[in-house]
C-alpha cells in the first residue's frame, strides 16, 4: 500500500513595515511577509485597518528621537482594527469589535498586530478608524497637557504657541471646549479663517512681534501657556505669563531646546510644568482607556475636527518615508493595508 505524503499546512502571514536601519533615504524602511502572531494571556490580536504616521514616527525611523528603539523593529504607536482573537482573560472585546490601539512601544505599522487588552479601546459607529487614528495622538496630547497637567479652567486665558500645528492646533480645539480664552500664536493664520473651531485671537508670528504684542493687548499676562514648539519664541511666551501662570513644555518642534532665564520664573511665581503624554500612559496604563475614551467621544459628538488624512499602502510607506515631512503640522498621514 502507497503511503499518501503529507502536505504541511502553511503558516498564515502578514506584511508588516520593518525598520532595519535609522537611514530611511537608503531603503533602511522595507515591507516584509512575517507569521501571524497569537495573542497571549491578556492580549488581543487585531486586523489593521488604519495606522497613524506621525511627526514622531518620521523622527524615530530616521534616528532622530530622543529613544533610539533596538534594530529591526515595526515602527507606528497608534492602529486601528478589528479584533480577530481574544486570549486568556480577555472578556470585553470580543472578535469583530472595533478598536483603537495605542502602543507604549511599536508594532502598528502592520496587517496585524497582538496588543495587551488594556491598551484597546471601542471606537464609536459614527467615527471612522482613519479619523480616529489621526486624531489620537494630537488630541490625547493637548487634553494631557491642558486637562491633566496644566489644570486649565473655564475663563482662563491661554497662549498656544504653533497653533497650526498638530497638537497646537488640536489645544485651540480643546480649550475652546473647555471655555478658555484662546489666543493662537502661528506663522500661517489662514489655518484658522474657516476652521469649525476658532481661537479667540490669532497672533502672526511673522509680522507680530510676541513679547511687545502681548504686552499690549493683554497687560495683565496670561494663565497658561502651552508650547510644542520651544526655539526662540519660548522666553517671550514665558514673559507673557502673569502671577501664578504655568508653562506647559509639551515639545520642540523648532528643533531648538530653548534656556529659559529662572528668574523669570520665580519673580511672578510661575511654574514650568513638562508634559510628556508616552511616558506617561506607559507608567500608568490605568489610565490609557479613560484618556483614549475622552478623545474617541468628542470625536463621536462632533467636538473635535481632525483634518481628513491622506491615505496610503502598506507598500508605499518606505517611499512616503523617504520623502521630507509635510510643511504643514496639519497634514495627517495614515496607512491603510487594505489599499495593498
Amino acid at each position: 500500500m502507497t503511503r499518501k505524503a503529507t502536505v504541511p499546512m502553511s503558516t498564515p502571514s502578514m506584511q508588516r513595515v520593518v525598520c532595519r536601519s535609522f537611514d530611511a533615504g537608503a531603503n533602511g524602511v522595507v515591507v516584509e511577509s512575517a507569521p501571524i502572531p497569537a495573542p497571549g494571556p491578556g492580549e488581543v490580536l487585531v486586523r489593521t485597518t488604519a495606522a497613524n504616521v506621525s511627526f514622531v514616527d518620521r523622527l524615530i525611523v530616521r534616528g532622530g528621537y530622543q529613544v533610539r528603539p533596538p534594530l529591526p523593529f515595526t515602527p507606528g504607536a497608534v492602529g486601528a482594527g478589528e479584533v480577530v482573537e481574544a486570549g486568556d482573560g480577555v472578556t470585553h472585546l470580543a472578535p469583530g469589535t472595533s478598536v483603537v490601539v495605542l502602543l507604549s512601544g511599536y508594532g502598528t505599522w502592520a496587517t496585524h498586530v497582538v496588543a495587551p487588552a488594556w491598551a484597546v479601546v471601542p471606537i464609536p459607529p459614527n467615527v471612522p478608524d482613519e479619523l480616529a487614528v489621526a486624531a489620537i495622538e494630537a488630541y490625547g496630547t493637548a487634553s494631557y497637557a491642558l486637562e491633566e497637567r496644566g489644570g486649565l479652567r473655564a475663563g482662563e486665558r491661554l497662549l498656544i504657541l504653533g497653533a497650526s500645528g498638530a497638537v497646537g492646533a488640536a489645544a485651540v480645539e480643546i480649550a475652546v471646549h473647555l471655555d478658555a480664552e484662546v489666543i493662537a500664536v502661528t506663522s500661517d493664520p489662514a489655518t484658522w479663517d474657516h476652521h469649525a473651531v476658532r481661537p479667540h485671537a490669532v497672533v502672526d508670528r511673522r509680522s507680530e512681534p510676541l513679547r511687545p504684542t502681548m504686552k499690549a493687548r493683554y497687560p495683565g499676562g496670561v494663565d497658561v501657556v502651552l508650547d510644542p514648539v520651544g526655539g526662540d519664541l519660548a522666553e517671550a511666551a514665558l514673559r507673557s505669563l502673569g502671577p501664578l501662570g504655568r508653562y506647559l513644555v509639551v515639545g520642540f518642534a523648532s528643533g531648538a531646546i530653548p534656556a529659559l532665564p529662572t528668574n523669570q520664573i520665580l519673580l511672578r511665581n510661575r511654574t514650568v510644568v513638562g508634559v510628556e503624554w508616552a511616558t506617561w500612559i506607559t507608567a500608568n496604563s490605568q489610565h490609557l482607556a479613560r484618556t483614549l475614551e475622552v478623545v474617541l467621544n468628542r470625536l463621536g459628538r462632533g467636538v473635535l475636527h481632525p483634518p481628513k488624512p491622506t491615505l496610503v499602502a502598506l507598500d508605499e510607506l518606505p517611499a512616503v518615508l523617504r520623502e521630507p515631512p509635510p510643511g504643514a503640522g496639519l497634514i495627517r498621514t495614515v496607512v491603510v493595508p487594505s489599499l495593498c
